[in-house]
């Protein structure tokens, strides 16, 4: 039996179906937007903690996370509950539009913006000994106006299959560029923390640490969208089902709507990593492995007891005797085998 174009549509893509494809994409987006929301908050007071310029980079991403979220929220809660409605079908049409415009436009920068804070910690490897006291705000500049443009061919050209530079192309620029810059922030610094750091200078030291400290974090988030990234373009090569729907394939695959579901549940579940990520390595639950100080050692270095007399000793902040000139040479040489233990 012949089916016509409007009964395949309405079979595969129907307007049932597509409404319960909002509301549970709405109550997958709800939480993790207040979980953004959270991570931005709780990052922006900690932010003093690591370098201004992986602070600003890593800030704008959580927002643009949190943004792009909040405007697919506002898309899929007005379809779920304006979709059918003849009266508001007007308000709802502009609102859905206007919403997955800015959704696209601001998730289109996500992938640059993640290459920048690689490419700013690669620069805050190599130049360890001098990045402590530098601050390239015109370099960032540059590379924000760069991925700018690239982000408003992407976005202008997303309809355009015949472009000279279609989305697609400058998605996998951005995806090969992600991944290769990971890769060499990686064995910048491996090899960094392989050469050792005992002869190197304080400042290149407390850098070294301070970049360890951002990666936890970084690599992370970075690994996780990349991943999605990929997800997304390989499946748009073999099942051509992108990261926003085209209900132009329902009139072609029979199950396009549930494989697109599948998909964005998943991506739903890979983004629910990411303030968890966040708000862990900034929360009091490892406040210890990001504080900038040395951890205190749970066995300290002293002279035996049995040759010294109690008397009473300085301490600094963290448990570990100032001098130790009272207690003679013995306590002297304890005290810089104390000092070598923590710095190296």
């Amino acid at each position: 039996m012949n089916r016509s174009w409007e009964e395949i549509f309405k079979e595969n893509c129907g307007p049932n179906r597509l409404r319960i494809l909002s509301i549970s994409t709405s109550v997958a987006l709800i939480p993790l937007t207040f979980l953004y929301l959270t991570a931005v908050s709780i990052f922006f007071k900690k932010r003093k903690m690591f370098h201004p310029l992986f602070s600003f980079c890593f800030l704008v991403l959580l927002l643009l996370y949190l943004i792009s979220s909040i405007f697919l929220t506002i898309r899929n809660v007005t379809f779920s509950i304006y979709g059918d409605n003849e009266k508001m079908d007007r308000i709802s049409d502009l609102v859905v539009m206007n919403s997955e415009k800015f959704y696209m436009a601001v998730n289109f920068f996500i992938p640059p913006m993640i290459a920048i804070g690689i490419i700013e910690r690669i620069f805050a490897t190599t130049l360890s000994r001098s990045y402590e006291k530098s601050r390239p705000w015109t370099v960032l500049g540059f590379g924000l106006v760069a991925a700018s443009l690239l982000v408003y061919l992407e976005f202008s050209n997303r309809h355009a299959l015949m472009a000279t530079i279609s989305t697609r192309h400058i998605q996998v620029l951005f995806a090969i560029l992600c991944s290769c810059s990971l890769f060499i922030l990686l064995w910048k610094n491996w090899s960094k923390s392989k050469s050792g750091r005992a002869k190197s200078a304080l400042s290149e030291r407390y850098q070294v640490n301070e970049n360890l400290k951002a990666l936890r974090i970084q690599i992370p988030v970075v690994c996780i969208d990349t991943a999605i990234q990929i997800m997304f373009l390989s499946t748009e090569y073999v099942w051509r089902i992108a990261q926003v729907l085209n209900l132009n394939r329902c009139y072609d695959d029979d199950v396009y709507l549930i494989k697109f579901a599948a998909l964005r549940l998943l991506g739903f579940i890979l983004q629910y990593f990411i303030p968890f990520i966040v708000l862990f390595h900034t929360s009091f639950i490892c406040c210890n492995s990001l504080r900038r100080r040395p951890v205190k050692r749970p066995t300290g270095v002293s002279p035996s007891p049995g040759t010294i007399a109690a008397v009473g000793t300085i301490r600094n902040v963290i448990g570990i005797t100032l001098t130790a000139a009272e207690y003679g040479p013995a306590g002297q040489e304890a005290h810089f085998r104390n000092l070598y233990a923590q710095w190296n």
